[in-house]
């Protein structure tokens, strides 16, 4: 498995849900950039970690843009409860509304 190709497809998922639900500020890219660019420091020492880094850039832009835009990503089904990614630790990863007790979308589709 190739961790700068994972890492690639990571960003491009998150940014894709980024863009699908919040205005893409500048800000907002340079969250999703440092947490790559953590990942990337962390799946140094640990190649085989490569399969969870979607779900782990997912979760750590998550945690980043609560801080200054609050809730992320919110539920299309109800609009007010906050989504979360599913499995914690996993290769493929999704938004889950734990509220609705749904899953949403894969992570990078919604």
């Amino acid at each position: 498995m190739d961790v700068e190709e994972e890492l690639t497809g990571a960003r491009a998922r998150l940014l894709h849900d980024l863009q699908a639900t919040l205005p893409t500020t500048p800000a907002r890219i340079d969250v999703l950039e440092d947490v790559v660019a953590a990942r990337r420091e962390w799946v140094g020492p640990w190649p085989a970690g490569a399969e969870f880094l979607t779900c782990l850039v997912a979760q750590d832009l998550q945690e980043q843009l609560q801080a200054a835009d609050g809730r992320w990503p919110l539920c299309r089904l109800d609009g007010t409860h906050q989504l979360r990614v599913q499995p914690d630790l996993g290769a493929d990863p999704h938004w889950v509304c734990e509220d609705c007790d749904k899953v949403v979308a894969p992570v990078g589709e919604l």
